[in-house]
């Protein structure tokens, strides 16, 4: 089971709170990557990985898919780096069906998910017309690390054990300025500002916050890194201009901070 395959599993479990089954072998030397139940409310999942993190193969895209190019020298990766490929080979072939129906999932009655780095605009419409839910696998591990940060059991599991001991590490060297920005004083006066607004563009999820609060830190949240593709952080000098823009983003999930509201 590869390490990428293991997070998405640790994501799965222990931030959704899914039953998982993780690589079923099937005829054909095939393979689901993990199948999962929701035991809340019986839904259930067959989900495939494929993330990579190089830049020429790391977005998903919906370029025609060719399945002798799996078998090809120098175009393999791109093969498996198309909606096609997933929906033929990962989820459509007879051999997976036919494993899936044995464990209950019957066709139509079951999401299909992809997670991957990224993906292009015109992959994430090809998924949404096949029924395809997309994961950004950066995202994942952007929740895992929120979902344990300050939890202080000791996991059995390796890979959460690994992130939780990533994201401690970014925490304690996140306290030193200089490791991660600049004094507050060489920066533009908007960083001092006291209010900001974080929005997780894939999520669809925003919260307003005090510049003291321990999830905003002034503007770097909690890992001092963000992706302006994938989240951003906004600063505002008055509370109501702030929650004015947390409203207009339009976001069923936007919201006051909890913690320092």
């Amino acid at each position: 089971m590869e390490t990428t395959e293991k997070i998405v599993e640790a994501y799965a479990r222990y931030v959704r709170g899914w039953a998982t089954l993780p690589n079923v072998k099937c005829d054909g030397q095939l393979e689901i990557d993990l199948m999962a139940v929701d035991p809340r409310t019986g839904e259930r999942f067959h989900i495939e990985s494929g993330v990579s993190v190089s830049e020429s193969y790391s977005k998903l895209t919906a370029k025609p898919f060719i399945p002798e190019d799996r078998k090809t020298r120098g175009k393999v990766a791109g093969a498996r780096r198309t909606v096609g490929h997933f929906i033929e080979h990962k989820f459509g072939a007879p051999e997976i069906i036919r494993k899936l129906s044995e464990y209950g999932f019957e066709p139509g009655h079951y999401g299909r998910i992809i997670a991957t780095w990224s993906w292009t605009d015109e992959a994430k419409s090809q998924a949404d017309n096949a029924g395809i839910e997309l994961w950004d696998f950066r995202q994942i591990m952007a929740e895992i690390a929120e979902a344990i940060e300050h939890q202080r059991t000791y996991f059995t599991d390796d890979t959460l054990r690994t992130i939780n001991l990533f994201v401690r590490a970014l925490k304690d060297t996140g306290q030193k300025p200089s490791a991660h920005r600049k004094e507050t004083k060489d920066l533009p006066p908007t960083v001092g500002a006291p209010f900001w607004v974080y929005q997780n563009k894939i999520r669809r999820r925003a919260r307003l916050h005090r510049s003291d609060c321990r999830h905003c830190n002034g503007g770097i949240g909690i890992h001092g890194v963000s992706n302006e593709d994938v989240n951003e952080w906004l600063p505002f000098e008055k509370a109501d201009a702030a929650r004015s823009y947390l409203i207009g983003l339009g976001y069923d999930d936007a919201a006051d901070c909890l913690t320092c509201m």
